[in-house]
């Protein structure tokens, strides 16, 4: 009996939870350009889809459709977040950036995030705006970190791993013991 009450609560919470990401993503987003991007008849139609007073619900293939059309995971985030899963949407990589770049970028990344960390430990509020900034760097550095292991696999799945990782840490300035 006591899993029941848990679950009715979850559903609760995460309803409310739903209806308000559905809130901010309408009135952060242009829904005339998305639905004709996506396909829905109108920019009325996706903002009522959004909206939780309305008959109309967003199904799950809209749903994918606008996360990866807007590049805002926000409601997928948000569905996910109670059960454990982080969804991290996979960044360009057109820039071609090496293995010591991506471990730099993520050094970056990670100093943005312990900024906001400390500014937000002295505010008793967190504005929606804080916190969906804080989050998008936070996606950012996991995409990052993706990538970075997408390099590694690459890396260590050839004949001579270590020769690849090798040559491309002395080429990007390693001390040769005796050359130095």
């Amino acid at each position: 009996m006591e899993e029941n009450g848990s679950m009715c609560e979850l559903r609760t919470h995460k309803q409310v939870q739903y209806n308000a990401v559905c809130s901010d993503f309408a009135l952060n987003h242009n829904m005339e350009k998305l639905a004709s991007r996506i396909g829905i008849k109108s920019g009325t139609m996706l903002r009522n889809k959004l909206n939780p007073e309305q008959p109309h619900k967003l199904d799950p293939v809209d749903l994918a459709l606008l996360c990866k059309e807007s590049g805002d995971f926000t409601i997928l985030n948000t569905l996910m977040a109670d059960l454990g899963v982080v969804t991290v949407p996979i960044p360009d990589s057109k820039e071609d950036k090496n293995f010591l770049e991506r471990v730099l970028f993520n050094s970056v990344l990670s100093g943005e995030i312990s900024q906001d960390a400390l500014d937000m430990h002295s505010t008793k509020r967190l504005p929606r705006s804080v916190k969906r900034k804080t989050l998008a760097r936070a996606q950012s550095a996991l995409g990052n970190l993706v990538l970075l292991i997408n390099d590694l696999e690459r890396r260590t799945t050839g004949i001579q791993p270590l020769m690849q990782m090798g040559s491309d840490f002395f080429a990007n300035g390693a001390p040769i013991p005796g050359l130095t």
